[in-house]
């Protein structure tokens, strides 16, 4: 799993004296709200298969295709296709079984830059079957940047726990709306790792992404008013720490964006959108 503790510490040394905190993968939502309706349809719970049956939830991640999810490279790092499972096509991962689908893989492909470099954080799952039970979002594609522009509404979904190091994994989907920042604003707020070209920033007094929701899509709407995502839950300092932002992979970044694309067959289907680099 990705880790940015030295650089970010470096930074924050006045910070850090008060308050011990690490960079880490962020996994959960803090604050928002209950998602129980279907209106986040695209959204994935990736599962870690157990003994006896039994799944347990470890990462969040997106329909893009009709056998394609998307999610964080640092979730997929030595995951064996085998040992997990996908579920989609509901908004509570313990109560709604009968609903949406679960689904085995059978491929998983990690952003080939990322273990070099630790950024490019985006990875692929190839389940075994069509899903039926879920839409697919869009994707943010080179060449237009409206909604990473400094203020731009978002919103980012997950099965995360509330706060950091909480335990407890939520069956209810949870979102919160966040605003993006602006590239030369997040490196300024002290987030020294944060690598322009391929993740972009976002944040909410109060509210945050956190552990649990790795993985998962930071989205915003067109203005034609089609949902399309922009980013993939990476990481952070602790949990909507003020003056930190989230940091999610980039997916309209040219490497990324074709990464994706290619690997899922997806052609023509992106939405026009995203930083030109």
């Amino acid at each position: 799993m990705r880790s940015r503790i030295t650089a970010a510490l470096a930074a924050t040394a006045a910070f850090a004296a008060a308050v011990v905190s690490t960079i880490h993968p962020a996994e959960a939502i803090v604050g928002g709200y209950q998602v129980t309706d279907d209106r986040f349809g695209f959204m994935a719970s990736i599962q870690s298969k157990g003994q006896n049956g039994t799944a347990g939830h470890f990462c969040g991640g997106s329909v893009i295709a009709k056998r394609w999810i998307l999610t964080a490279a640092h979730c997929m790092v030595d995951t064996r296709p085998g040992d997990i499972q996908v579920a989609v096509g509901r908004d509570n991962i313990d109560t709604d079984v009968a609903q949406g689908q679960t689904l085995a893989v059978d491929r998983i492909v990690v952003h080939p830059r990322y273990e070099d470099t630790g950024t490019h954080d985006a990875a692929l799952i190839h389940v075994t079957a069509d899903i039926t039970t879920a839409p697919a979002i869009a994707l943010a594609a080179p060449g237009q940047d409206s909604l990473e522009q400094q203020g731009a509404r978002l919103t980012v979904a997950g099965w995360g726990t509330e706060f950091f190091g909480s335990p407890v994994v939520p069956a209810q989907l949870k979102a919160v709306d966040v605003r993006a920042v602006a590239d030369e604003n997040c490196v300024t707020n002290g987030l020294m790792g944060f690598q322009a070209a391929t993740e972009v920033c976002a944040e909410e007094l109060g509210g945050d992404s956190c552990q649990g929701d790795s993985g998962g899509p930071l989205f915003g709407r067109l203005a034609d008013g089609r949902r399309v995502q922009v980013g993939i839950v990476s990481y952070g300092l602790g949990c909507a720490t003020p003056g930190f932002p989230g940091v999610y992979g980039e997916v309209n970044n040219p490497s990324i964006h074709n990464f994706i694309t290619t690997t899922a067959g997806l052609g023509g289907t992106t939405a026009t959108g995203g930083k030109k680099r």
